[in-house]
């Protein structure tokens, strides 16, 4: 009866936040597009670093090749970055104790830090695809705005909107289509009282919106999370 129950509330709780983000999104995308400087920088670099030359506010023309993609997403698996944030995913449900299964100490933290691992590591492959095809551009702009709220809204903006090449600004749909299908994919080993459908939009959720609390490290302290700063 209780697995039962909570599966329903689960499978609710996932479809409110899809709907959500399917109603905040278009709106996010037509209001985020940032003010054009009177003396424009030149384009960001290929390989998305040096980003505080390169904010965000000018015209982007630059088109990465297929190698430059690869680079930034062998840079998002093989990283310092890459154990960061699976290691502080890992902490959050080690504190929630989330799956109860998985229990506590090391052992369960272990076991929690090979979920998030593998589960970061599917949504940056899904997403390294997704981009290729669609063409966006998985870096992160750094603002060109100074004051600490505008950066704050930058921050949450640029993890559901994507640059394009001819400089458009387009729902993150890589973003989207990784965190959840990589979401989806761990119900395979997450255990079976965890591996519903609404437990797996809920994971989704959190990693899209963990995906803006890196966001704004990245914008304040951009050397601290480097591997797709732009």
């Amino acid at each position: 009866m209780f697995s039962l129950l909570h599966a329903r509330r689960s499978l609710v709780l996932g479809i409110a936040a899809l709907g959500i983000l399917f109603v905040v999104v278009p709106a996010l995308a037509q209001n985020s597009e940032p003010d054009q400087p009177a003396s424009l920088p030149s384009a960001p670099s290929a390989t998305g670093y040096g980003a505080a030359s390169n904010p965000v506010g000018h015209s982007l023309t630059l088109t990465l090749t297929f190698a430059e993609r690869a680079r930034i997403y062998r840079r998002s698996v093989f990283s310092l970055d890459s154990i960061i944030e699976p290691a502080v995913g890992a902490g959050v449900g080690q504190a929630y104790n989330y799956p109860p299964q998985w229990h506590q100490g090391a052992e369960g933290y272990g076991k929690r830090f090979g979920s998030a691992l593998a589960q970061c590591t599917i949504a940056n492959t899904i997403r390294f695809g997704f981009a290729a095809v669609d063409g966006e551009d998985p870096r992160y702009f750094l603002s060109a705005n100074r004051g600490v709220w505008p950066r704050l809204k930058h921050a949450a903006v640029s993890a559901m909107v994507s640059h394009t090449a001819s400089g458009r600004q387009i729902p993150a749909f890589s973003h989207f289509v990784g965190d959840y299908g990589s979401a989806f994919i761990s119900n395979a080993w997450y255990p079976d009282s965890r591996a519903t459908a609404g437990d797996a939009a809920i994971r989704g959720t959190t990693m899209l919106g963990a995906s803006v609390g890196f966001n704004v490290v990245r914008e304040f302290f951009p050397r601290f999370l480097r591997h797709d700063t732009k």
